[in-house]
């Protein structure tokens, strides 16, 4: 569930820039905790450059968004340098599927221009096409989904036959082609209730094939893009799970046994300390800022006032006030995105030099009812 193969991501965690961001987020996490204004950007910006798509997945809803009129080339480089001049470091480009945007290459070539490390979300589909501009990119990583180790069931949850057939081709021409400097490649599978019985064939398959392979929960949250399973398939038979990783590293994974532990007590994923709109911020193809990547409470748009207006802004101030009275939180993406892994660290080193206090993201989650299932509090 966290980084299975650390060397592989050693020129992102220690590229250029990363001390900067470092020691930004060490002073956001200490003002946060005090409810000061926050001194620099967020180490973690995901910019949802469209939500058009050329798949139908159960599990998501963003596909069915009509709006077009997308954030332009220029809007993002100008976000490009104001992320930069904030100290952020890491951008996702996610969506939707990026690469149905003709320019998506020159957007992620505007943040890399700035020393930015990119990670391209992509389902796969259109990798064959674009093998050798990904690889080309200045990304310094590529997320590629993939629901399930068969076709059978990666179709039937992506709404597309044939789709797993065509990723994995795309997989395999992104790796022939890619040379020094290209982007490391992940594969990532979304677990739920449908597909559960095929983690162990998942990293089996991959495992030798990929730099590093990653499992996160499907959730379910009523304000988020991702309820379109039935919520009795949302969280898997922990029995199953656990049998399924049995035999391989991921059963030494300490969020995979808490999350093992969680289902088995009724809880569904496992609570953590939430660094929304403190670490992190999402941007969706519009220009809206929200605090983190699945909460979808607006905080203000970018377009006519640029990122900092609203990082610093009374709007985003109010919410992470609001947000302190619960820092706990059920959502996924706090392991994905290594939020909550990295702020725990930092809080932690902070704690050991008394430099926060007990605010917040600083204090331990508190634990939730039993049988609640909550995505995010608050």
């Amino acid at each position: 569930m966290r980084l299975h193969n650390y060397r592989t991501y050693r020129k992102i965690l220690f590229s250029t820039g990363f001390a900067r961001t470092l020691w930004g987020s060490c002073r956001n996490l200490r003002a946060d905790s005090r409810g000061e204004r926050l001194p620099a950007g967020p180490y973690l910006a995901e910019l949802d450059v469209t939500y058009r798509c050329n798949l139908e997945c159960r599990m998501c809803q963003r596909w069915r968004d009509p709006r077009r009129e997308e954030m332009t080339l220029a809007e993002y480089r100008t976000l490009a340098a104001e992320l930069a001049d904030l100290g952020t470091h890491q951008i996702s480009i996610a969506g939707g599927e990026p690469l149905v945007r003709l320019d998506v290459f020159r957007i992620i070539e505007a943040f890399a221009a700035k020393g930015l490390s990119v990670n391209l979300c992509t389902n796969g589909l259109l990798l064959r096409k674009y093998r050798r501009e990904v690889a080309a990119s200045g990304a310094r990583c590529v997320t590629v989904s993939l629901d399930g180790a068969s076709p059978e069931c990666h179709d039937r949850l992506r709404g597309r036959p044939g789709a797993f057939a065509e990723v994995e081709k795309g997989i395999e021409a992104l790796l022939s082609s890619r040379g020094p400097g290209s982007p490391i490649l992940r594969v990532r599978m979304t677990v739920s209730g449908v597909n559960a019985s095929e983690v162990g064939a998942f990293y089996r398959r991959w495992a030798a094939v990929a730099d590093d392979v990653l499992f996160q929960p499907l959730h379910h949250c009523a304000d988020a893009f991702y309820t379109g399973m039935e919520p009795e398939a949302v969280n898997p038979d922990p029995g199953i799970l656990e049998r399924e990783i049995e035999g391989t590293p991921l059963a030494g994974d300490p969020y995979f046994q808490s999350w093992i532990e969680a289902l088995e007590d009724g809880r569904g994923v496992p609570e953590r300390p939430c660094y929304a709109g403190v670490l992190m911020a999402r941007i969706d193809p519009w220009g809206n800022v929200y605090p983190c990547l699945e909460q979808h409470v607006r905080v203000g748009t970018i377009r006519g006032s640029g990122f900092s207006a609203v990082w610093n802004g009374e709007a985003f101030r109010r919410e992470r006030s609001r947000l302190a009275n619960g820092r706990g939180c059920r959502c996924w993406y706090n392991n994905t995105a290594l939020i909550g892994h990295y702020g725990g660290l930092l809080v932690a080193g902070l704690r050991v030099f008394g430099m926060v206090n007990g605010r917040s993201p600083c204090r331990e989650a508190l634990p939730a009812a039993p049988g609640e299932n909550r995505a995010l509090r608050g």
